[in-house]
This record gives structure tokens, sequence and C-alpha cells, in this order.
């Protein structure tokens, strides 16, 4: 597999191996591309600037009591003599799998937005899934290209003619002015925008066909900063404030 030569499969690659939902071998074969690969490496770095926003957000939960039952018959074990808990494999293998779960909770980024966490936290809300299954989506994540801090979260089923904005920090918004997102077109090609966002921390925006004829074809989307009514041109005519790569999740 040339990587190399798909910077979109580089990002895609990235986004799962950052989610934690790239397992297995090819897992194991990315991060061993990752340590001969520079770029690669950097690529990843700006995934998990991206994402890690959303780990924040994950509500803490408290642990059943059988877990600490099980921890303090562990530590228990080790005092007296028998196999230390610190020196178990087992032990290990079995926390290294509970990391990879919490991980892999992040994948709920991708579909329904949950209610905004209590104030004064201007936090991103975590967007949550079915328990056990994400639908196959189109996502993006829309970062200041300064301080590489995400803004929005970009989001359409494969099968949905719906695009689904969540503003992350409400003080993108510029007074006498609209915020319009743009699927920025490979070869070349002219963006093609898609809608204008309200004021709102959520907003829907109709697509011209499903997802997957609307966006299969975009490598990037961005937000553009244009007088009031949108763009007189059907261009971009003011600067473009955040962007990001359109990731296929499936």
């Amino acid at each position: 597999m040339d990587y190399r030569r798909k910077p979109e499969l580089q990002q895609r690659l990235a986004a799962e191996y950052v989610l934690g939902t790239l397992r297995g071998l090819a897992r194991a074969r990315f991060h061993r591309w990752l340590l001969q690969d520079a770029a690669l490496a950097r690529v990843v770095e700006e995934w998990s600037a991206r994402l890690g926003p959303m780990a924040q957000a994950v509500p803490g939960r408290r642990p059943p009591a059988r877990v600490w039952r099980a921890i303090e018959q562990r530590l228990g074990a080790m005092r007296t003599g028998r196999a230390g808990l610190w020196h178990s494999l087992a032990f290990w293998r079995a926390l290294a799998l509970g990391a990879s779960g919490v991980t892999a909770a992040l994948l709920a980024a991708v579909t329904v937005f949950a209610p905004p966490a209590p104030p004064p936290a201007p936090a991103p809300v975590v967007l949550r899934a079915p328990s056990n299954e994400v639908p196959a989506s189109y996502l993006a994540v829309l970062s200041d290209p300064k301080t590489q801090k995400p803004m929005l979260i970009v989001s359409a089923g494969r099968s949905s003619d719906q695009l689904w904005v969540k503003v992350l920090d409400p003080s993108i918004h510029v007074p006498q002015k609209v915020l319009e997102l743009w699927a920025v077109m490979p070869k070349g090609q002219p963006p093609k925008s898609l809608g204008m966002l309200g004021k709102e921390q959520k907003t829907m925006l109709p697509l011209h066909d499903v997802a997957d004829h609307s966006l299969a074809d975009v490598p990037m989307l961005a937000v553009s900063l244009e007088p009031m009514g949108g763009s007189p041109t059907g261009k971009p005519t003011g600067p473009v404030m955040y962007s990001g790569p359109c990731v296929q999740y499936w």
C-alpha cells in the first residue's frame, strides 16, 4: 500500500489511529510507518490536536464496586508475596484493552449531538451514537490554522442529504458578518458553497444530494468570513478562518 502518494488515505488512517479504531495488524503496520516517516507522524500529531478536546469532554464514570474489589484482591496478593500486580502480564494486557476501549468511545463524536456541557466551560460537547455500531459517515474537524484549536465539527451519514455542523467555540461569530462553509474541491476545481452557518451552536445544512454523491470527492472543508447574505460571487471573498480534511469513516 503506497500511502505516501495518497494524502486522503494518510488523513483517514491517521484519524482512525488517533481515535483508536485502527486495530490489529493494520494498527501495528501503521505504527511501523510512523517510526519511519516523520511527515506521517506530523499528520497524526495534527489529528491528536484536533480530536484531543473531545476526550476532555467525556464525562467521568464511577466504576462498579466489583472493579474495586478485584483491585483490592490483586493488591492483597502482591502484599502477601504472590505474583505481584505490577509484574502481572495479564493485568497490563487487561489495562491496555480497557484504555483502548476508552479511546474507542471517542468514536461517538461522529453522529448525534448531545446536550451542551454546563457553564462556565465552553468545551466541545460529546457527540453520542448507538452503543455498539457507528453509522458510516463523512466527518471533518475544522481548526484554526494558527492555533490548531478545533472550532467546528461537521458530519453527515453516507445516505443522508443533511450536513450537521457543531460550533465548538461561539466566539467565532463576527458581528455584521456570516460564516460560510465550503467544499474545497480537488484538481483546481472552484470551491462549492455548502451554506451559511447560523448563530446557533448547531446548524443543519441541506445537501444537493446524499453525502455519498455530494462529499465523496471532497478532500477538505473550509469556512470563510463573508458579508451578510453570503458570498456575492459564489466563491470565497473573505479570509478562510477554519479548515480541515473531510474523512470518510467506514
